[in-house]
C-alpha cells in the first residue's frame, strides 16, 4: 500500500480541512513527519487507520472521539485517503459516529458511522475531488467496506498497526517476548492454521485408529466374558459340551412327542362321546322349562279370549266420553257469562265516576286556555325581534366556532409536544436496541457456524452408526447363507454316497465269477456288495441336492459380498468422520441457543431507520413552532369574536323585556306553549274519552245478560245427549255379558292383544319341537357309558406340558449352540482383522505422535514451522541489525529448557567483540531501540515475501531516534539513517515521525505539524 493522499476535517488536534500530499515525500523514499510533543504527529497515522478500517491508531480509543474540541459544530468530522496498491488506486472516505447540530430547531442529533470505497484507477490525484470519486464499491454499510479493504490490502487493522507502523515500545517488547507470548504474535500475522489442521487431523486419524482396536478388543473380552467364557479354548469346549447335550435332548424329545400324541387321540373320542350326552341334558332342560311356563300361558289364552269380546265396546264408551266433555264445556261457558255480566257492570259504575271527574275540572281547562293565549303573544313579540335575535346567534356562533378553532390548536400543539417528547425517547431507545441488534446478530452468525458445523458432526456420527447396523445385519444374512451352503453340501454328498452304494449293489448282481468286471476288469470278485436293491429315487435326489449346495454357495459368496461392500461403506464414513472437529455442544443445544438469540432479536421488534426517525422528530419541531404561532392567532380572533357577541347580545335584550328570561329563546317559548297546548288537548280529550267509555260499558252490561241466557239453554241440551249414552254403553255391557269394572281392567289386554296371542302359539309349537328333541338325545346315547373326560385331559396335559418341557430345553440348548458357534466365528475374524488393523495404522500413529511434539526436541509442527518463519525474521533483521552496529551485534535464537535441545523463539544476541552470547535485555536503550527496529524491519520484510497479496510499499516508523542522541551521538543515527536509505533503495518509502531536531537535519523534506492555540496545522517541507 503506497499513500498518495489524506484529508481531514474537524479531525483530532485539527479544527478545520487539513490536505496532506504524499507524493513528493514517497518520491524522495524517506521523509519525516516533525513537531512538538501532542502537535498531532500520530494523529496523521490514526487518520490512515480510522480511514481505512474504522478504528484508531490505539485500538483501545473510539471511534467518535476522533472529533476535534476546537472544531465548529457545523462543520463533520471525516477522512479521506487516497492510496494506490500496484497499478489500481483507490479512495476510502469515513465519517464517524457523531452528534451534530439539527437542521431545524434548536439541540443536536446523531450521524451514524459511515463509509465510502471508490476505484479511482486511471483518475488524477486532482480530478479526485468530492464530486467526483471514481466508481463505487461499497458504501454506506460500514462492514462491507471493512470487508472489501481487508481483502484488498491482505491484513486487517491489528496487523496494519504492527507492520506498517511501528511504533514506539511495541517492538522493544516483542523483542524481549518469551516463546509462549512471541508465539501468540507471529500466529497472528502468518496464516499457519494448514499446520494446526493437520496435527489435529493426525492426532485425530491415529487416536480413532487406537481407539477402534482397543474398542473391538475389548468388546471381544465383553463377549466372552458375557456368556461365561475367559478364553476363545473355553468357548470352543463349551460347544462341544453344548451339542452333547442338544443330542441328548432331541432324543427325549421324540419320545415324549410319541405319548403326548396317543393321550390327546383318547381325548378327542371321549369328547365326541360327552357332547352326545350333554345336547341330552340341555335337551330335556329346555323341556322342563316349558312345562314350567304352561299355567301362565292357559291364563294368558283366557284373558286373549275375553280381550276380543271387550273390544267391541271401546266406541260406546267413546262416545259416553265426548257426552261428559261436551256438558263440562257448557259449564264453564255460562260461567264465564255470568263473570262477564258482572266485570260489565263494574266497568259502567268506573266510567260514570271517571266522567264525573272531568266535568270537575273544567276550571283547570280555562286556566290553561288564558296561558296558551299569552305564549302566543310572546312569540310574536319574538317573531318582531327576530333580526336581533339573528344577529345575536350569528355572533355568538362565531364566538364558538372561533373558541373552538383555538382549543384545537391548543390540544394539537400539546399532541404534537407530547409526540415530539415520546418519538426522542424512542430514538434514544431505537439507538440503544440498533447496537444490541448488532451484538446479537454477531453472536448469532458465530452460532450458526457451530450449528452447521456440529450437525455435520452429528450427520457424521448417525451414518457411521447406519453402517454398524447394517453391518451387522449383513454379518448375520452372510452366517446364515454359510450355514445353509455347509448343510446343503452335507445333504449332498449323503445323497451322492446313496447313489454310489445303490449303483454298486446293481453292478455287484450281475458279477460272474471268470466274467470281468465292467468297471475294474477284473475277473476275480473276492467281496462284492450285498444287501437289498432300493435305488428308486436316488438319482433324481442327488441332481436335487447337488442343484440346491450350487444355489446356496452361490447365495453365501454374494452374502460375503455384499458384506465386504457395506464394511467399506462403514470404514469410509468413519474417515469421513474422523475429519471433523468434535463440536463443543450438541447441534440441538446450539440450535437453543440460535433460537433464544432469535427471540431476543425478534424481542427486540422492527429495525429503526434512525435517520428518519431523526428527520421525523426535526419535522415535529418545525409543526410545533407553526402550531404556536396559529395557536396566538387564534386566542385573539376569539378574544374578538366575544366581544362582538356581548354588543349584540345587550341590543336584544333590551328589545325583549317584556318576555320573561326563561322564554326569549324561540325553540324554549315553542317548547313551552307546546306543553300548555298538550295539556289542554289532553284534558279535553280525557272528557270525551270518560263519555264514550260509560256509553261502551252499558252496551257491554246489555251483551252479557244475553249471553247468560244461551248458555243456560246449552247446557240443558248437553246433559240430555249424555244421559242418553251412558244408557246405550249399559245396554251394550249387558249383552257381552262383562260388569263396567271388568272392561276397565281388560282395557291393557286390548292393547297387547296381538302379540298375547302370538305368545300363546308360539309356545305351543316350542313345546312340540322340545319334545320329538328330547326323544332323539335318549336314542343317541342308549347304552352308552359316560367317559371320565376330565381324567383323560389331566392325563393329556401332564404328557403335552412334559413334552413343551424337553421342547424348549432341546431349542434352547440347540439355541445356544448355534449362537456360541456364530460367536467363536465372529471373535475369530475380528481378532484377525483387529491384528492387520494395528498393524496398518502403526506409521499413522508415530507420524502423529511426532507432530504432536513427542519428539525429541518437544516441538510441535506449529511451532517448528512459525519457528522457521523466524528464523526468516531474524536472518532479514541482522541484515539491518549489522550495518547499524557496526557489524558488532546478531540477532540468534536461544536455547531453552536448560538445553536439552528444544529451541523455542527466545532471542538472544550474538556479540562479536566478545565472541559470546547474551540476553537482549542487557543491551543499552540506543541498542535496544536498534535491535527492535531491525527486528520489525525483518518482520515487515517476511510478511509482505510470504504473503503475493500484501505489498509494504510505505512503512511508518514512531518515535525512538531520541535514545540514539544520548548513546553513541550522532554517529549511531547515521549508521541507523543509512539502514533506511538502503530500504528506500529497494522500492520503499519509509516516514519517520519523530521530534529529534538531528533527524530533522538529516531528514528535512516531509511534514512539520505546528501546535497552536486554536488547534494544529500542517506544513509540508520541500525536498532537498
Amino acid at each position: 500500500m503506497r499513500p498518495v493522499r489524506l484529508t481531514l476535517q474537524a479531525f483530532g488536534p485539527y479544527p478545520g480541512r487539513v490536505v496532506i500530499d504524499f507524493r513528493d515525500a514517497v518520491e524522495a523514499g524517506l521523509f519525516g513527519i516533525y513537531g512538538q510533543t501532542g502537535s498531532g504527529k500520530s494523529t496523521i497515522f490514526s487518520a490512515m487507520t480510522f480511514a481505512l478500517f474504522g478504528e484508531a491508531a490505539k485500538a483501545e480509543q473510539d471511534a467518535p472521539s476522533l472529533r476535534s474540541d476546537h472544531a465548529d459544530p457545523d462543520i463533520i468530522t471525516e477522512a479521506e485517503f487516497v492510496f494506490d496498491i500496484g497499478e489500481r488506486r483507490y479512495v476510502v472516505l469515513r465519517r464517524p459516529d457523531q452528534m451534530r447540530p439539527k437542521a431545524r430547531g434548536e439541540g443536536e442529533t446523531r450521524s451514524a458511522h459511515e463509509a465510502y470505497l471508490f476505484d479511482a484507477t486511471g483518475m488524477a490525484l486532482d480530478a479526485i475531488t468530492d464530486a467526483a470519486r471514481g466508481k463505487i464499491l461499497a458504501e454506506k454499510k460500514v462492514r462491507d467496506v471493512d470487508a472489501a479493504v481487508v481483502e484488498m490490502l491482505g491484513y486487517g487493522s491489528e496487523q496494519f498497526r504492527q507492520i506498517v507502523l511501528l511504533p514506539q515500545g511495541r517492538f522493544e517488547k516483542f523483542l524481549s517476548a518469551k516463546t509462549k507470548e512471541r508465539l501468540e504474535i507471529l500466529r497472528e500475522l502468518f496464516d499457519v492454521s494448514l499446520y494446526e489442521k493437520l496435527m489435529a487431523d493426525l492426532k485425530s486419524a491415529a487416536d480413532e485408529a487406537e481407539r477402534q482396536v482397543r474398542d473391538e478388543r475389548a468388546l471381544c473380552a465383553r463377549q466372552l466374558a458375557a456368556e461365561g467364557f475367559e478364553s476363545t479354548d473355553a468357548l470352543i469346549s463349551g460347544i462341544e459340551a453344548a451339542t452333547g447335550k442338544c443330542a441328548e435332548l432331541r432324543a427325549n424329545e421324540e419320545t415324549g412327542k410319541a405319548t403326548a400324541e396317543a393321550a390327546e387321540k383318547a381325548v378327542r373320542q371321549a369328547e365326541a362321546i360327552e357332547e352326545k350326552f350333554a345336547t341330552a341334558e340341555k335337551m330335556n332342560e329346555r323341556l322342563r322349562a316349558l312345562e314350567a311356563q304352561k299355567g301362565d300361558v292357559e291364563t294368558l289364552s283366557e284373558q286373549v279370549r275375553q280381550a276380543e269380546r271387550a273390544r267391541g265396546l271401546i266406541d260406546v264408551e267413546e262416545r259416553v266420553g265426548d257426552a261428559e266433555r261436551e256438558v263440562g264445556e257448557a259449564e264453564g261457558a255460562r260461567k264465564k257469562a255470568d263473570e262477564a255480566s258482572e266485570l260489565a257492570s263494574r266497568e259502567a259504575e268506573k266510567a260514570a265516576e271517571a266522567l264525573r271527574r272531568e266535568d270537575d275540572r273544567a276550571d283547570e281547562v280555562e286556566t290553561l286556555r288564558r296561558r296558551s293565549d299569552e305564549l302566543e303573544r310572546y312569540g310574536r313579540i319574538l317573531e318582531a325581534a327576530a333580526d336581533s335575535n339573528k344577529a345575536v346567534e350569528t355572533a355568538l356562533k362565531e364566538q364558538r366556532d372561533a373558541d373552538n378553532a383555538f382549543q384545537a390548536a391548543k390540544a394539537q400543539l400539546t399532541e404534537l409536544q407530547e409526540k415530539r417528547t415520546s418519538k426522542s425517547a424512542e430514538l434514544k431507545a431505537a439507538r440503544e436496541t440498533e447496537a444490541k441488534r448488532a451484538e446479537i446478530a454477531d453472536r448469532r452468525a458465530e452460532l450458526e457456524k457451530r450449528h452447521l458445523a456440529a450437525k455435520a458432526y452429528e450427520g457424521a456420527l448417525q451414518d457411521v452408526a447406519t453402517a454398524q447396523d447394517a453391518v451387522a445385519e449383513q454379518l448375520r444374512t452372510s452366517e446364515a447363507a454359510t450355514g445353509k451352503a455347509e448343510k446343503a453340501r452335507d445333504d449332498y454328498e449323503t445323497a451322492e454316497r446313496d447313489l454310489a452304494a445303490a449303483q454298486a449293489l446293481h453292478l455287484a448282481t450281475r458279477l460272474e465269477a471268470g466274467s470281468p468286471c465292467p468297471v475294474c476288469g477284473a475277473t476275480e470278485h473276492p467281496a462284492p456288495a450285498t444287501g437289498e436293491i432300493g435305488s428308486a429315487g436316488l438319482d433324481k435326489a442327488f441332481r436335487e441336492s447337488r442343484e440346491a449346495w450350487l444355489a446356496a454357495d452361490r447365495e453365501a459368496r454374494q452374502a460375503g459380498e455384499a458384506l465386504v461392500g457395506v464394511q467399506a461403506t462403514l470404514d469410509e464414513r468413519r474417515k469421513r468422520l474422523s475429519t471433523l472437529e468434535p463440536p463443543e455442544a450438541r447441534a440441538d443445544v446450539i440450535a437453543a441457543q440460535i433460537g433464544r438469540e432469535d427471540a431476543a432479536l425478534a424481542a427486540l421488534g422492527p429495525r429503526v431507520d434512525i435517520l428518519a426517525a431523526e428527520a421525523g422528530i426535526e419535522e415535529l419541531g418545525r409543526q410545533v413552532e407553526e402550531l404556536e404561532r396559529k395557536r396566538d392567532e387564534l386566542r385573539d380572533s376569539f378574544d374578538e369574536r366575544r366581544n362582538k357577541a356581548t354588543e349584540a347580545k345587550a341590543t336584544r335584550d333590551g328589545k325583549l323585556a317584556e318576555v320573561p328570561e326563561d322564554l326569549r329563546d324561540v325553540t324554549a317559548l315553542a317548547a313551552t306553549l307546546k306543553k300548555v297546548t298538550e295539556s289542554l288537548e289532553s284534558l279535553q280529550a280525557a272528557r270525551i274519552a270518560a263519555d264514550k267509555a260509560l256509553k261502551s260499558a252499558r252496551e257491554m252490561a246489555l251483551g252479557a245478560d244475553k249471553d247468560i241466557e244461551s248458555a243456560n239453554k246449552a247446557l240443558v241440551d248437553c246433559k240430555a245427549r249424555h244421559q242418553k249414552a251412558v244408557e246405550v254403553f249399559r245396554t251394550r255391557l249387558a249383552g257381552a255379558g262383562l260388569t263396567a269394572e271388568a272392561f276397565q281392567s281388560l282395557k291393557s289386554a286390548i292393547e297387547t292383544l296381538n302379540e298375547d296371542r302370538e305368545t300363546v302359539e308360539t309356545y305351543r309349537r316350542e313345546h312340540k319341537s322340545a319334545s320329538d328333541a328330547v326323544t332323539d338325545a335318549t336314542s343317541a346315547i342308549e347304552g352308552m357309558p359316560r367317559p371320565d373326560i376330565e381324567a383323560l385331559r389331566e392325563t393329556h396335559q401332564t404328557h403335552a406340558e412334559a413334552l413343551g418341557r424337553v421342547t424348549e430345553e432341546r431349542i434352547a440348548a440347540q439355541t445356544r449352540v448355534d449362537h456360541l458357534d456364530r460367536l467363536r466365528k465372529g471373535i475369530e475374524e475380528t481378532l484377525r482383522k483387529l491384528d492387520e488393523a494395528e498393524a496398518a495404522s502403526g506409521p499413522l500413529r508415530g507420524l502423529a505422535a511426532l507432530v504432536n511434539g513427542q519428539n525429541s526436541q518437544r516441538l510441535t509442527l506449529e511451532t517448528f514451522a512459525i519457528g522457521a518463519m523466524f528464523d526468516q525474521i531474524l536472518e532479514a533483521a541482522n541484515l539491518r541489525f549489522g550495518p547499524m552496529t557496526n557489524y558488532q551485534y546478531s540477532l540468534e535464537r536461544e536455547m531453552e529448557n536448560g538445553g536439552r535441545g528444544k529451541r523455542g523463539l527466545g532471542t538472544q544476541v550474538f556479540d562479536a567483540h566478545t565472541g559470546k552470547s547474551r540476553a537482549t535485555s542487557t543491551l543499552s536503550g540506543g541498542e535496544t531501540f536498534i535491535a527492535a527496529l531491525a527486528l520489525a524491519l525483518g518482520l515487515a520484510d517476511v510478511v509482505e515475501a510470504a504473503s503475493g497479496k500484501v505489498r509494504l510499499d510505505t512503512i511508518f516508523i514512531d518515535e525512538g531516534f531520541g535514545s540514539l542522541d544520548t548513546e553513541n551521538g550522532s554517529g549511531t543515527l547515521d549508521q541507523v539513517l543509512q539502514v533506511l536509505n538502503s530500504i528506500v533503495r529497494q522500492n520503499r518509502a519509509v516516514g519517520l515521525i519523530s521530534h529529534v531536531p538531528l533527524v530533522q537535519e538529516a531528514i528535512p523534506n516531509g511534514f512539520y505539524v505546528r501546535k497552536g492555540m486554536s488547534g494544529s496545522s500542517i506544513e509540508e517541507r520541500g525536498v532537498v
